[in-house]
Parts: C-alpha cells; structure tokens; sequence
C-alpha cells in the first residue's frame, strides 16, 4: 500500500519578519523612553517645589522666632545683633548670632547641619525692617536657589 502526502493542500505558515520585529521594538522603546522622560521632569518638579516649600516654612520659622525675640528683648536685635544674622532655639531660649555660625545652615527640620540639603538663613536689618533670606543648592548641586521675605516691626 502506497500513502500520498497530498503536498498541494498543506498551508503555508507565514510568520513576523524580521522588519516587522525590529518596527515593533523601536515603536516600543520610543513609548518606553518618552514616559521615562515625562515621569523624570515630573519628579524633578516635586522634588523642587519641596525644597521651595521647605525653604517657605524656614523663612517663615525664622520670621517667628525673631518677633519672640524681639518680643522678649529688642536689644538683642536694635543694639547687639550682628549683620546679617539668624534666630535660632536652644535650651528654651531664641538666640542671635551670626549668620556665618553653623546654626544659621539647616536641614529640611531646622535642626544644624553640615549635610546636603542644606539651607542657609540669613536676616539683615535696615532700621525697622528686616529681610530674611534663604539659600540653598537645587537638586543638580549647580544652581543656587533663594527665598527672600520682608518683615517690618512697627514701634
């Protein structure tokens, strides 16, 4: 007994080619890397409007303390205070020193610090006013950032 393939009725498989392959990969890793690029630009921008915020809650911190101090004791800021200067709290006591001390470079909490990131607070006076400026590297470590508020003490 003789058994005939019948030849002409098999289907040919047609598969991807390897163009199609290669169009398939490129579309993919375009779509890949642009959502790369869009979520990094977009944790950059949080990143950097934390510090902006932090920076917002120190100057404000500061703006505060030097009320109590002024509060407290004017003479602390309208005869001794050096130029430019920053408040600080130790041992329940608001205290002025010079904005060169460590004390005036702080962390996110306000605590001392010699660590990145770190913002340095600085009041300068000018008769009844005074200017409170924080400054700080931003995320690259090349660019200095720098928040600047005005406070005026009516007598």
């Amino acid at each position: 007994m003789h058994i005939k393939y019948p030849f002409h009725h098999i289907k040919r498989q047609r598969g991807d080619t390897i163009v199609e392959v290669l169009i398939s990969i490129t579309v993919i890793s375009m779509v890949l890397g642009g959502a790369y690029v869009t979520t990094n630009k977009s944790l950059i921008s949080t990143r950097s409007a934390q510090e902006r915020g932090n920076a917002i809650k120190l100057v404000e911190s500061q703006i505060e303390q030097l009320k109590g101090v002024i509060a407290t004791n004017p003479n602390a800021i309208f005869v001794s205070a050096p130029s430019p200067f920053c408040v600080y709290a130790s041992g329940g006591s608001l205290n002025v020193v010079a904005s060169s001390n460590v004390n005036c470079t702080v962390n996110t909490a306000g605590a001392a610090t010699t660590t990145e990131p770190k913002f340095s607070l600085s009041i300068t006076r000018s008769g009844n006013d005074f200017t409170i400026k924080n400054s700080w590297k931003d995320l690259s470590g090349n660019v200095t950032d720098q928040i600047q508020m005005a406070y005026r003490i009516y007598q």
